[in-house]
């Protein structure tokens, strides 16, 4: 169904005229009838027809196939990952760059089961000639050592050294000469030390793939490490089809429904919504920033709202990994399985267009199982929808409209200019244009829209060589967003009140009640928050709102360093520096400036101990920094 844009509800009017059923909308004074959807979706992948609408082709479809990323990125892995794994899985992205170029098989263990492929198998499907290809090819040799090898493929101890080259020449590269007539099962029962002899320290492409026997009938997933190599890195997988795949991609649910009308960054107060995560649900709502396409079809889908990842983004993730990229990722839907997240991405308002792209993930299961990161590795360029088309949705899951997404930086910096562009000083600016915020039973014009929007990062905002915009993210990422109520709490003396915001910044400070009182309407409210009355996140944006708490929390961060940089670490005999200031900083900011260092005490969720907080915090703003781009 064909509706004009509105900045407020829709009404919707039923009525017959001469005989034929007509669905209107009033928006203002303006009334369009029904129309038609059709099925004119283009695409950056090749598409099917699909229960009235089109879906991607798979059997047309492979890594090779798929489009450049269109972003680069990033990953650095903190230390403590990097020894519980005994390698660095650090990966970076280019704008342009294919994705085998920097996906890896790991990624896929819980989506295609790519490790479940031989090298005869992917050849058979690719037409690829095992024959003529190098071992150096295979990336998988160098993470291999001698005994990974033989453990790895079936019956290779069993032959002799002589007939398998390249473990020949690894043995007389560290030993010199040796019986090559024994088999290499002998050999390491004699020398068991030696089977660490790494393939690595071969030059791998002067030797064949064939040189190693059964080596292109053992799956993927016998080989030592084979979570971190690059699918471009194994013969031949980047050409084999999605649908050959182990455990090919499918249409999860047959949910279709109508783009009907694209919407850009002015809307707000979305509840409907159909977008979010596994982790937060697929009902997230939006309160400001809200690009999205609303959509018609059955009672089930009519007037329900699939939000812009490009605006909205919300968390993801589980295990260690979840951390990665501030925990969060852009809001969309699981189409056709976990192997990657459908998200619309550009909302353009003037030509009723919307464009959708894939974002994939890095995991890492097994031993050890530090899960997987949110979806943030994207934009890849997929679908692109006209207003009237059809559009695929998948299973329409329940989920949770309390929870709430969070503003990207390409919304807060299109609501500042909406604000900007549309808000006269003298003029009483009209409800249908613009820009407002629902906080309590009130609206907040654009005006003010610029105290409820987060700071802009930045690497340039020091103290002590401490970058301030990246410790305040490093503690939000355990403590919360910026409109995080906390629990009801007394302290040891007296003192009772709940957490607010970003930092958890406790409502009976005197610093806070100061900033809240300024407010119309503050007295009362603290009045509420004194007594243990709940608080909406509406209410608590708009009494200690995001510009509120980031001047307390620079001023707190200021105070803390210099606290902490005067005091002794006991492991170092010297003055708190580097990373071990850090976790002292936020042992402070969690326990107060007397708790003791280091020291084993939780707090009420018995979560994290002073010490545990500290480090969790140091960590975090290691990989914070990285992703800031700060030297």
């Amino acid at each position: 169904m064909m509706k004009m844009r509105s900045r407020g509800l829709f009404v919707w009017l039923y009525f017959f005229v001469t005989g034929i059923a007509l669905s209107l909308v009033l928006s203002g004074l303006l009334i369009v009838a029904q129309s038609s959807p059709t099925m004119a979706v283009s695409s950056s992948v090749p598409t099917v027809e699909f229960g009235g609408t089109r879906v991607p082709s798979w059997q047309s479809i492979s890594f090779d196939r798929l489009p450049p990323i269109a972003s680069s990125g990033s990953y650095h892995a903190s230390s403590d990952i990097i020894s519980q794994l005994g390698y660095d899985p650090s990966r970076s992205w280019t704008k342009g760059q294919k994705p085998e170029e920097y996906l890896a098989l790991g990624d896929f263990q819980d989506s295609f089961s790519l490790e479940n492929f031989d090298l005869d198998t992917i050849s058979q499907i690719v037409g690829l000639d095992l024959d003529s290809v190098s071992l150096a090819s295979l990336g998988l040799m160098p993470f291999q050592t001698l005994q990974s090898l033989v453990d790895g493929i079936e019956s290779l101890a069993e032959f002799p050294i002589r007939e398998v080259l390249p473990v020949q020449d690894l043995i007389e590269q560290a030993v010199g000469r040796v019986n090559v007539h024994q088999t290499i099962g002998e050999f390491l029962e004699r020398a068991p030390h030696l089977g660490e002899l790494a393939f690595a320290d071969l030059p791998l492409d002067e030797y064949a793939l064939r040189d190693i026997p059964n080596l292109d009938i053992t799956p993927i997933e016998r080989f030592k490490d084979w979570q971190r190599t690059l699918i471009g890195d194994i013969p031949g997988l980047s050409q084999v089809p999605f649908s050959d795949f182990p455990n090919p991609p499918a249409a999860v649910g047959d949910g279709v429904g109508i783009v009907d009308v694209v919407f850009g960054a002015a809307e707000q107060q979305r509840q409907r919504t159909i977008s979010g995560s596994t982790l937060e649900g697929f009902e997230v709502s939006c309160e400001a920033g809200c690009a999205h396409v609303e959509l018609s079809g059955t009672e089930s889908i009519l007037g329900r709202q699939w939000v812009s990842g490009k605006y909205q983004e919300t968390r993801g993730g589980f295990g260690v990994l979840a951390a990665v990229n501030g925990g969060k990722e852009p809001v969309g839907r699981h189409l056709f399985g976990d192997a990657f997240k459908v998200v619309l991405w550009d909302m353009d308002e003037t030509t009723g267009t919307a464009t959708s792209a894939m974002f994939f993930r890095m995991c890492q299961r097994g031993i050890p199982d530090l899960g997987c990161t949110p979806y943030f590795i994207g934009p890849l360029p997929f679908m692109t929808y006209q207003e009237m088309d059809s559009i695929f949705l998948g299973q329409l899951e329940a989920g949770d409209p309390s929870v709430v997404s969070t503003p990207t930086q390409v919304a807060i910096s299109e609501m500042q200019a909406i604000s900007s562009s549309e808000f006269q000083p003298n003029s009483k600016p009209s409800t249908s244009a613009s820009v407002k915020s629902r906080v309590g039973n009130s609206f907040v014009s654009s005006e003010s829209l610029s105290s409820f929007l987060p700071p802009t990062l930045s690497c340039s905002n020091q103290y002590q060589d401490v970058v301030l915009d990246a410790l305040a993210v490093s503690l939000s990422q355990i403590e919360g967003d910026y409109d995080t109520v906390g629990v009801f709490t007394c302290d040891s003396r007296g003192r009772c009140g709940r957490g607010l915001g970003a930092m958890q910044f406790m409502s009976y400070r005197d610093d806070v009640r100061s900033k809240i009182l300024a407010k119309s309407g503050g007295k009362e409210f603290l009045e509420g928050l004194d007594q243990g009355e709940s608080v909406s996140q509406e209410q608590l944006l708009y009494y200690f709102s995001p510009v509120d708490q980031q001047d307390l929390f620079e001023a707190d961060a200021r105070y803390l360093i210099d606290a902490a940089s005067q005091e002794t670490d006991p492991k170092t005999g010297d003055y708190f520096t580097d990373n071990r200031l850090l976790e002292r900083i936020a042992q402070m900011h969690f326990g107060g400036v007397a708790v003791p260092i280091d020291s084993p005490a939780t707090d009420i969720h018995q979560k994290y101990s002073v010490q545990s907080y500290g480090s969790q915090v140091a960590r975090n703003y290691q990989q914070v920094i990285y992703s800031m781009g700060c030297n």
